[in-house]
């Protein structure tokens, strides 16, 4: 279930990087997950977990998932997405998205599967 409350909150959240739009090593869009790893083979997170990010300069990614901290306005609504991860295509199916959102590495801020700090998006 989204949190429609959350429409146009400005948030700060870390999770990790899934390159949507890219060129070499620069991303402009990508899915923000609250943990790596996804392929194929294995479901994605739910949409009330996943964010699909448009960075308001490109991103230089060092390594795919890699732990980013974004901040913006949040607008929930469903998003469907389909992109190439590690070992074939896969469709994401994302409930919120962040427009112009400022993104750092978050080095190791990456957090474990089982505790997030999604929780306000579970609502």
């Amino acid at each position: 279930m989204l949190s429609w409350d959350l429409q146009g909150k400005t948030i700060e959240l870390t999770g990790y990087l899934l390159p949507v739009d890219r060129e070499g090593d620069l991303v402009y869009e990508f899915m923000l997950l609250p943990w790596g790893g996804l392929c194929a083979h294995v479901p994605p997170p739910p949409p009330n977990q996943t964010v699909h990010v448009t960075s308001e300069r490109p991103y230089k990614l060092s390594e795919i998932y890699e732990p980013v901290s974004i901040s913006g306005v949040l607008k929930p609504g469903l998003e469907t997405t389909q992109l190439f991860v590690l070992d074939g295509v896969t469709v994401i199916e994302s409930g919120y998205s962040v427009g112009r959102a400022q993104v750092a590495r978050a080095g190791d801020a990456a957090t474990p599967r089982k505790a997030t700090p999604w929780n306000f998006l579970k609502k």
